[in-house]
């Protein structure tokens, strides 16, 4: 009598552990560009010094081209991410109504971008995360 192999494929199995390794390194994507841009609000800024309204506490806003100051923390709180279900998407920004007009600026506030630069400060921590050893 011969040797007899059985070679059985789960590649549902397989590619489900796929997914959840993706999804949960998405995850940790988003958060990297996350907590980079909480580093970024609160980095030093140049700007014009003023009163918080209500206040006597003064706070120095950011200079064109530095990311914002956090005045209010509107935006900062109104900082989201997500992911998709399949791991394959992550998304990461706000629907604070300033948040994009921070970052591109307008035509009488110049930029003060925050997310392109968050991300690009992450572009490496992340390459490293999605170059790990799957299984």
């Amino acid at each position: 009598m011969g040797v007899i192999l059985t070679v059985t494929v789960h590649k549902k199995k397989m590619v489900d552990a796929m997914d959840e390794v993706a999804r949960h390194r998405m995850d940790k994507a988003v958060a990297i560009v996350q907590r980079k841009i909480y580093e970024l609000f609160a980095g030093p800024k140049t700007g014009r010094t003023y009163y918080i309204p209500g206040t006597r506490t003064t706070y120095t806003a950011s200079a064109p081209g530095e990311p914002p100051a956090r005045a209010t923390r509107e935006l900062n709180e109104g900082i989201e991410r997500d992911v998709s279900d399949d791991g394959k998407v992550g998304i990461v920004g706000t629907n604070v109504k300033h948040g994009t007009a921070m970052e591109f600026g307008t035509q009488t506030v110049e930029p003060r971008p925050w997310l392109r630069p968050a991300f690009e400060q992450s572009e490496k921590e992340i390459s490293e995360l999605f170059k790990q050893k799957w299984f």
